[in-house]
């Protein structure tokens, strides 16, 4: 239970010193995610390809609803072991009689290692399709916004996050700071979900999977080592 707990007692240590933290994570670093994010939105919007029943709009509806991870250097000018990321993508099923499935409420979570001037780690919830994004909160990119994050079996705590627009995309990010890169993959368990609540409604609920397997190649970037950067969808 106590490393279970690391991941709240971070984010509870990184707002103590109130948000401007903020003045250090910039939506320009995260450059390489921005472009990651856009075919996946787009992908997951195609609902005609979906209603026409076709193959392959039926096998990538498949694998976002099973999830996966991809490993990435966030920012294109990173150095070796900095810019470190590893993402979560994943959606729900939404079952119509008479119809294809689809999918709903997308969302991909990502956890940062240090890049640039903050030597901190990250947390970030992104949206996957139009009806995930709109749920999202509209404000100044940079500026503090007050959610509650649900996490596991562990009560709730509400806390500001930091808001982001990716320029490439344009797709929001809700990112909250950790302390260290260390104390977020601490945290880390093979099976664990998220929530994250604004004004009373839900804007995120993904839950992962091979956490563990995770961690390990988001240590061999941390380290400046080769990690797999293919992405391994089931089938």
């Amino acid at each position: 239970m106590t490393t279970i707990k690391i991941m709240v007692a971070g984010l509870f240590a990184a707002f103590l010193s109130g948000p401007a933290r903020a003045a250090d994570i910039s939506a320009d670093a995260f450059d390489v995610l921005s472009s990651v994010m856009a075919p996946h939105h787009k992908e997951i919007n195609a609902k005609q390809v979906l209603e026409g029943g076709k193959d392959q709009a039926i096998r990538y509806r498949e694998q976002v609803i099973a999830g996966w991870w991809e490993f990435m250097q966030v920012n294109s000018a990173a150095a070796p072991g900095d810019f470190c990321a590893a993402s979560f993508l994943r959606a729900h099923r939404l079952v119509e009689p008479g119809k294809h499935d689809k999918m709903k409420d997308g969302a991909i979570v990502t956890l940062f290692g240090p890049g640039g001037n903050y030597r901190g780690a990250l947390l970030g919830f992104s949206p996957l399709g139009e009806d995930s994004a709109a749920a999202f909160p509209k404000v100044a990119s940079g500026k503090p916004v007050l959610v509650t994050l649900k996490q596991g079996n562990i009560k709730p705590v509400t806390l500001n996050a930091i808001y982001l627009e990716l320029k490439t995309s344009g797709l929001p990010l809700l990112v909250f700071p950790v302390p260290s890169i260390e104390a977020l993959m601490k945290g880390m368990q093979d099976n664990w979900s998220f929530e994250v609540v604004h004004d009373g409604k839900s804007i995120v609920n993904v839950a992962w999977h091979d956490g563990l397997m995770a961690r390990n190649e988001l240590r061999k970037c941390l380290n400046g080592q080769p990690f797999d950067t293919a992405r391994h969808r089931k089938d």
